[in-house]
């Protein structure tokens, strides 16, 4: 995390405004093994063309953030039987907000799993948010991939893998709320909902547990250590990891 200002956190919260991503009480199968499960929702697209619609953004800044999800998210096309088809407007798939609302400031960046977007979408709800601030400084190219990309991972069913229900993590749930409370705001709800609480729906497929993947959130020391005893550290990770390569291959096969 030495690469961002400490007066500077934005992270994905799965859903928009504070939903969490899964629902009740967390259900951990007692059969699953440390490192084996694969962190990926049961939302697959039955299509391989997902229409994604642009539902505002103006002028120049608009158009760079449209430029930056066509040039980002076919990132996983390399990979996985899945085309991006690019529209204005809200589409049955996915739906894109740029623009801050009173619900959605700069720095929200969300998006519902897999076909879990076409409810919103459908409905004339945003299913992502992109909501980057123009007059920041951080928002380089490198920043952009780091969100977009683990954002449309979102969007084809991945969870974070901090949330798988086999991480090989314990939480100092203290400093992980102190952390996350002083930095975001989030209540412990929230914070619960993001962080701590494993995912609870169904799980598919099997890859390694992944530190570096895509869909990993950055933590510092002191928030979570290993059952060893020393302290999981990970990093703003903005690369697509051959495991989360391997993951995406399989559960959308090309032919």
């Amino acid at each position: 995390m030495a690469s961002d200002s400490p007066k500077r956190i934005s992270v994905c919260a799965n859903t928009p405004n504070g939903g969490p991503a899964h629902y009740g009480p967390p259900k951990v199968d007692p059969n699953l093994k440390p490192g084996t499960k694969a962190a990926m929702a049961d939302v697959r697209w039955e299509s391989n063309t997902i229409r994604v619609g642009f539902t505002d953004g103006k002028g120049e800044w608009g158009q760079k953030l449209r430029d930056q999800v066509k040039r980002l998210a076919p990132m996983w096309s390399q990979y996985a039987d899945v085309t991006f088809e690019f529209v204005e407007g809200f589409t049955n798939d996915v739906s894109i907000a740029f623009e801050p609302t009173p619900l959605a400031d700069y720095g929200t960046y969300s998006s519902y799993l897999g076909t879990d977007s076409r409810r919103f979408s459908r409905t004339g709800r945003p299913a992502m948010y992109l909501v980057f601030d123009p007059d920041d400084a951080n928002n380089t190219d490198q920043e952009f991939q780091r969100v977009i990309v683990h954002e449309f991972g979102h969007a084809l069913g991945l969870i974070h893998e901090h949330m798988r229900p086999d991480r090989p993590i314990l939480w100092n749930q203290q400093s992980v709320y102190d952390y996350y409370h002083k930095l975001t705001g989030w209540d412990w709800p929230m914070i619960e909902a993001q962080v701590i609480n494993p995912y609870n729906r169904n799980i598919i497929d099997k890859t390694p547990f992944d530190p570096q993947s895509i869909m990993m959130y950055p933590f510092q020391a002191g928030l979570a250590t290993y059952a060893d005893g020393n302290d999981f550290v990970t990093d703003w990770n903005r690369e697509i990891t051959k495991s989360d390569q391997d993951l995406i291959s399989r559960v959308y096969p090309k032919s």
